[in-house]
């Protein structure tokens, strides 16, 4: 099974018909924050209310993931930094890239042209056993992460009261 790519048409790119170009992927800024935290990526998506956790090689494809790195080169990393990874590389790869496009935490970057492929920063042979990529969905602060502090909280009681919904005003 191939990586999944993108078939460029002619057109601005300038490149030819039906050359296939690796998806590359960014953080859905502004929308999404993160942080990487001990091994640990903690991501939060600002629109949704709902946050994210990964850790091991979760946290690493996230890293590679904001450094703009291209799935191929997602792929050929996550092999070489986890030999025993066998054949579960790639399903494991486009299982954790289908989890963060479905909760809009990452976006495809629109093909501009042949682009330079940054190299990633692999992590010290460790020897550490490939473990398939969790993506932990929380929900349990969305009211909270999705309440503005500014506008929609009640003045009397202060932060974290909101404001009862008759006085919420709708957004523009």
């Amino acid at each position: 099974m191939a990586t999944a790519s993108t078939v460029v048409a002619p057109g601005p790119n300038n490149l030819p018909e039906g050359i296939l170009v690796p998806r590359r992927f960014r953080t859905n800024a502004p929308a999404v924050a993160s942080e990487i935290i001990d091994g640990e990526a903690v991501i939060m998506n600002l629109r949704s209310g709902a946050y994210f956790s990964t850790r091991g090689c979760g946290s690493l494809l996230w890293s590679w993931i904001e450094q703009g790195i291209p799935e191929d080169v997602l792929l050929r990393a996550l092999r070489q930094s986890f030999p025993d990874a066998d054949g579960r590389a790639e399903t494991a790869l486009e299982d954790f890239l289908s989890q963060l496009l479905k909760h809009e935490l990452i976006r495809e970057v629109p093909l501009q042209g042949p682009m330079p492929a940054p190299e990633p920063q692999l992590p010290p042979a460790t020897g550490a056993v490939f473990v398939p990529p969790v993506l932990e969905v929380y929900t349990d602060m969305e009211d909270l992460l999705l309440l503005d502090p500014i506008h929609d909280v009640s003045e009397a009681e202060g932060w974290p009261a909101p404001k009862p919904p008759e006085e919420l005003v709708p957004p523009a």
